[in-house]
């Protein structure tokens, strides 16, 4: 019974023999570690599968990124919906200078769905500054364009619509 009042060390209940101090701090650096490193496997997140976004026409996608829970506007809670940003080049094909908005970017999904394209309006476009500038013909730019869908991973195309 003397070992279950043991302050400095531990006490094992199989064999029912008291830990020194040493045996004790051993056993603990090793449980800290491995409580260590399930915290840092839990902060991390699980790879994406590969998206299936694809740009058509004169859009190239770059990058995308899935913000969830960011549909609510200003002073709004999150409607709990996705903001999709997306990282896209357009490419002017056509023979005259236009000047790009980015409410002509739509995302097509995969059921047939359309979501109009925007830069604001969210915390998830913090930093954002798309060119307002006409754009030459044959000329390429970069824009950073979000779609809000109620899908957490969307899939379908982005295109372009004059």
């Amino acid at each position: 019974m003397r070992a279950l009042f043991v302050h400095a060390g531990g006490f094992c209940l199989v064999t029912g023999r008291a830990f020194g101090t040493a045996e004790t701090l051993a056993g603990m650096g090793i449980l800290r570690a491995f409580v260590l490193v399930l915290a840092v496997g839990a902060c991390t997140q699980p790879a994406r599968a590969a998206s299936s976004i694809v740009g058509a026409g004169d859009v190239a996608v770059r990058s995308l990124r899935f913000v969830p829970g960011a549909g609510g506007g200003p002073g709004m809670a999150p409607s709990g919906g996705t903001i999709l940003v997306a990282t896209l080049d357009l490419t002017n094909d056509s023979p005259r200078t236009f000047t790009p908005d980015v409410s002509r970017f739509i995302l097509t999904s995969g059921d047939g769905e359309r979501y109009q394209g925007t830069d604001s309006g969210s915390s998830a476009f913090v930093g954002v500054a798309n060119s307002r500038a006409p754009l030459k013909a044959g000329d390429a730019r970069t824009y950073t364009v979000g779609f809000r869908t109620p899908d957490p991973v969307a899939t379908g195309t982005i295109g372009y619509e004059p």
